[in-house]
């Protein structure tokens, strides 16, 4: 099983980089995660929000196609608590497949033809995050949903 996190933007250290690289390596004992940036177009200034949004929705179209089940993080999502996401993740495990994409919508978010296209849209928060916060609220809450479905000691419910 594979989890790869995807993102429009550059992939540029950060302030946040070494939490990530945190739980990426905690997370390791679970399941492989991958983050990967995908470089945005060189957008006009003329462009229109709806515009610009289905232009991120073809670029990750590109790169999500082969993936077995794909999810997106849109501030209209479900909310879940840490434990309510924990049974959503590992639903999601024991479905088969080898892959689980998980997208970070763009700073306009998801068009509704790609939120209609990809019917599993999650909420981290009602606030809306830079990418490099979700990024790290989304790994963190992933290492939590993996000791909780393994009963390990670092959620306190």
């Amino acid at each position: 099983m594979k989890i790869v996190i995807y993102y429009i933007g550059r992939a540029k250290k950060n302030h946040f980089t070494e939490i990530e690289e945190l739980y990426l390596k905690r997370l390791q004992h679970y399941v492989k995660v991958e983050i990967k940036p995908i470089k945005p177009h060189k957008l006009s200034k003329t462009l229109s929000v709806s515009e610009i949004r289905k232009a991120e929705a073809e670029l990750f179209n590109q790169h999500i196609k082969n993936e077995t089940r794909i999810i997106l993080l849109d501030e209209a999502g479900k909310h879940y608590d840490s434990v309510q996401f924990s049974n959503f993740f590992e639903s999601k495990l024991s479905s088969g497949g080898s892959s689980i994409a998980l997208v970070i919508g763009g700073a306009y978010g998801f068009s509704d033809d790609f939120k209609n296209q990809h019917n599993s849209l999650i909420s981290l928060s009602k606030l809306t995050f830079a990418h490099h916060l979700a990024r790290v609220v989304l790994l963190e809450q992933l290492y939590r949903a993996f000791t909780i479905i393994n009963n390990e000691p670092y959620h306190n419910s």
